[in-house]
Order: C-alpha cells, then structure tokens, then sequence
C-alpha cells in the first residue's frame, strides 16, 4: 500500500468515529491536551499502518481536563489552611494549681538605707550622687516591669534609681538554689520618680527601640537610651504657673508613637517625633480648682487601638476614644482613689485598684457599667501594690500587705456575687514585707515580684523590731506552651 492509500485509510477511520460535544472541550480542553494518536505497526505481507484511537481515551482526557480546575482549587484550599495552621503565634498559659520555684532573688543586699546602697552601687550609677539626707529610710522597691520581648526588668525603689536587671540564665534549667540576681544597668533621677514604661516594640537586640520613660516629680519626661545610657528625648509638661509637672503616669499608645501623660485634671499628649513642649492638652474637669471631673489621672491602653482608661484620685474612671480624646464611658462608686487600672487583653473588661482598698474591682464596659466580680486582696495600707494580667487573660496576679502573691482566675463567670474565693488559685508566701507588685513575664514562664515599704530607725536602737525584706524575687511558673493559629 502506498503512502496515497495509507492517509486516505486514516481519514476513513477518523470520520467513523462519533463526533465530540464541543461544549464540553471550551476553555477546557487545547490541542495539546489531546491525547497522541497511537499507532502499532503489523508485520503481515500487506505492512497496513492501523491507527488505533478510541473515543473512551478522549472522553477520559477530556474529563481529567474538565476538573482540573476543581482540583487545583481544592488543593490550593488545603495549602492555605495547613498554611494557617502554622502561622500565629504561642503563648504560655500558667498553671497556678502547680507551686511556683524561685530562680532568683536580689536577697538582703538591698535590705539597707538609701544612703547605704547609694554608697554600694556609686559603680552603676556612674552619676555624681548627693547623699540623701535622711540615712534611715530602707531603700524599698516601689514596683517592677518586664520588658516587652520579656529578656528585661526595670525596677523603681526609694533611693529614685531605675535598675536594669536581665533574665536569669536558669530560666530552663532544674535549679537547687536560687542564683543571685544582680543589676547590670542604673539611671539614677534627681527626684522621686513617680512612673516609668517601657517602649511598646522594644527589642534587645535593636537600639532603636531599647527605651524606656520616666516621670520625675519637678522634671520633664524623659526618653532614655539603654545601650549609650542616655537620655534620648525630653517632653515638658508645664502648668499655669509655667513650672515642670511630674505626672502621675506615663504610657505609650501601642503604635509607640504617641505618649500619654497624666496629673491633676489634666491628659496630655506627644508625638514621640517632637521633644520639647508642643502637645495636645485634654482637661478632665471643667476649671483647673473644680470638683467635679477627673483629677490625678492614672492609665492604661488596652491590646487594640481606639480607647484609653483614665482612672482618678477622685474616686472615678473614664473610658476614652483616642480619635477624638472624649470620655465616652464613666465608671463611678469605687471605694478610693484610683490607683491602677489595666485591661484584659480582649478589652472587654477592665480592672481597677484603689487606695486603701481591699479588693480589685472587674468592670464590664461592653454592657453599660456593671461590675462583674471584685477580687479580695488585703491592702489596707499607703504603699501601692500592683496587678498584672497573663497575656491569655485568664490570671490575675497581685501581691497583698501580708507578702504573698495571689492568682486569680480571672476569666470564668461573670457574676458580681460569686465568691472570689473560688477564684483564688493559688496564695503563695513571697516576701516577708509587704509584696508591692506581681507582674508576667510576657514570653517566658517567669514572673517577678517585689517588696518593702517605707520604714525608719531611730539611732543605733538595736531594740527595734523591724522586719526589713526589701527585694525583688524571680519565680518560675508550670504551664505549657499554647499555638493560637491567626484567623
């Protein structure tokens, strides 16, 4: 058979077949999708060229073709979500049932004078110091805070020093004793500071952000530089009388770009880029020597951006909207001026603490101002004692004027009569003076607490007995490490 014979055979068989939908092959199928003609070559006297193509093989290629589409798009799905799955962030979650184990301690070094320890450390400092003139004040730790990425603690005690002290190496480690914790860091201010706070997006290992505020009494904010030790920036707040203001707190807005600063009846506001005196003034009482409004403001930003909490000496709260800085929310009926108040991570609830209380009131401020629950903490005395919430938030830790440190759970129920007993997790023995405040460690599964108050000695009268424990204690919590997947 020629080649003339061969091709006009192929043609023949081709037509024989069934003619395809072409519905089915559009925007689906291409030529190159088709399947190849298969030929098989015969050895009989003839040497007939049969081409063998069948209509099931194009269906079926047709077909896989016709879903491929689905297909990829289902495995596209499954990407994503194992995508998901691994993408988020862990966090510790604390096991209070479970005792806590001491890591650290600064022990008696600082169960001294201010004089005493000013001598001691005059290394730290690297400051000209002026002795102080009263030699028989102990030199207590009024609080401490934890840095952000959690690898830092600064320290506020009465000798108007901030120390820095880094987390202890045997974080990880079985431990048979204590190590002794030792500052590595002092800025010593010429007044009694009256706050500090760290920057929201600190990270040791970038200088940018490695710095902290402080509010002195009689000086401006400062902005200081923890790797050159010195001060960065300076915000001036000014009264009527054109005299430096201390405020009573100072806090960061999440975004680190804005500071806020409150005293007396007033809210002031920086840009973190302008030093100096320009600011945004926001007054809480209608004239500067009225009753009414708020006046010596204390703060807290919750976890998202928008509002702001101002509690005040005046036994008040306002829940403030940053866009446009009023008070869209009052809190009233606590039992002393506000001392701290602090959201839940979620924002939907807040904490507050007063002078001479003895509990810690829960707020709901999605629902009008109703008080959740109250927490019983013994405090009956003039030495401010701090709170802090777990980054879940569902633990509340707080020291007492006994020494302990007390975890709640802070989390179940919402009912304002149910018994704070059954939310008490643990009491644990800290301190054998007055426990001034418990703080989480962000990252690691630590916690910190201090203690002391102000106390005097008369002379060289032996006869006293005063308890001195003026330290800070690093602790070791139980728990696991919890994977929250971002939605």
């Amino acid at each position: 058979m020629n080649i003339d014979d061969q091709q006009s055979t192929i043609a023949q068989i081709t037509n024989d077949l069934q003619p395809l939908d072409p519905t089915l092959i559009i925007d689906t199928v291409t030529m190159a999708d088709l399947p190849v003609a298969q030929t098989t070559a015969t050895s009989d006297s003839s040497s007939l060229m049969t081409l063998e193509i069948t209509t099931d093989t194009l269906m079926t290629e047709i077909n896989t073709t016709q879903t491929s589409g689905e297909i990829t798009e289902i495995l596209e799905t499954q990407e994503t979500q194992e995508t998901q799955e691994y993408t988020g962030y862990s966090v510790f979650e604390h096991d209070p049932s479970v005792p806590c184990t001491l890591l650290s301690s600064t022990f008696d070094r600082y169960n001294t004078s201010v004089k005493q320890t000013l001598e001691a450390e005059s290394y730290l400092v690297q400051q000209d110091i002026e002795k102080q003139n009263m030699p028989g004040v102990n030199n207590f730790f009024r609080n401490a805070k934890w840095s952000p990425d959690g690898t830092c603690l600064l320290s506020n005690s009465e000798d108007d020093i901030i120390r820095l002290f880094n987390l202890p190496q045997n974080v990880y480690e079985e431990t048979e004793s204590p190590i002794d914790l030792e500052p590595v860091l002092g800025v010593r201010e010429g007044e009694t500071i009256y706050d500090f706070a760290w920057f929201p997006t600190m990270s040791s290992q970038d200088p940018a952000t490695f710095c902290f505020l402080t509010s002195v009494r009689d000086h401006p904010v400062r902005l200081w530089d923890v790797t050159t030790k010195t001060v960065r920036a300076s915000y001036c707040v000014i009264d009527h009388r054109e005299r430096f203001i201390g405020p009573n707190v100072v806090r960061f807005n999440l975004e680190g770009s804005k500071i806020y600063c409150g005293y007396e009846n007033m809210i002031e506001v920086f840009d973190v880029q302008r030093p100096g005196q320009e600011s945004q003034k926001i007054p809480t009482t209608p004239k500067r020597r009225s009753k009414k409004g708020q006046k010596g403001a204390v703060y807290d930003v919750p976890d998202y951006a928008g509002l702001y909490a101002a509690g005040s000496y005046s036994k008040t709260v306002g829940i403030y909207d940053e866009t446009n800085n009023e008070m869209c929310l009052k809190l009233s009926g606590i039992e002393g001026g506000v001392t701290q108040v602090k959201f839940s991570p979620n924002g939907n609830v807040l904490f507050t603490a007063s002078r001479q209380a003895d509990s810690i009131m829960c707020w709901d401020i999605r629902n009008t101002t109703n008080v959740l629950y109250e927490l019983n903490r013994p405090g009956k005395t003039n030495q401010r004692i701090s709170f802090d919430i777990n980054s879940t938030g569902k633990v509340l830790i707080t020291g007492d004027k006994n020494g302990n440190a007390l975890f709640y759970d802070c989390l179940t129920g919402e009912e304002r009569d149910e018994d704070s007993k059954q939310r008490l997790q643990r009491s644990m023995h800290a301190h054998d003076d007055i426990t001034t405040s418990a703080s989480f460690n962000p990252v690691y599964p630590v916690i910190a607490t201090t203690s002391g108050q102000r106390k005097f000695t008369v002379g060289s009268d032996e006869d006293q007995d005063l308890t001195i424990d003026n330290s800070i204690k690093i602790w070791k919590t139980h728990g696991q490490y919890e994977w929250h997947p971002t939605v």
